[in-house]
């Protein structure tokens, strides 16, 4: 971890790169990624957005290394709430998540 330090807890805006070869850059708060962030994961996924006591929280996007992407609103680690959902083959899936899962959703080819 480089950055700033609450204690020993990373607190303030930091980057911790993880065992497995993961990297967070972004806020902190008392040890938990809080605020705005980027996680790049180490197999080419990539979540960029808000976090909350260490699970994506509010607004952000999340990438999957084949190239798939959603962009909307999270709660609690998962997608729920208002979003899109990119296909890499051009398909669109619009509306509302809820618990990870398409709940009111609209597929455009």
């Amino acid at each position: 971890y480089v950055g700033d330090l609450k204690g020993d807890k990373p607190h303030g805006k930091g980057t911790l790169t993880y065992e497995d070869g993961s990297i967070y850059e972004g806020e902190w708060k008392d040890g938990k990624r809080n605020g705005k962030g980027v996680m790049t994961f180490e197999d080419g996924r990539k979540y960029d957005g808000n976090w909350k006591e260490g699970k994506k929280e509010g607004q952000g996007t999340y990438t999957w290394a084949n190239g798939d992407k959603y962009e909307g609103e999270w709660k609690d680690d998962k997608k729920h709430g208002e979003g899109i959902l990119y296909y890499l083959n051009g398909n669109k899936l619009i509306g509302e998540f809820r618990k990870d899962n398409p709940w009111n959703t609209t597929l455009e080819k």
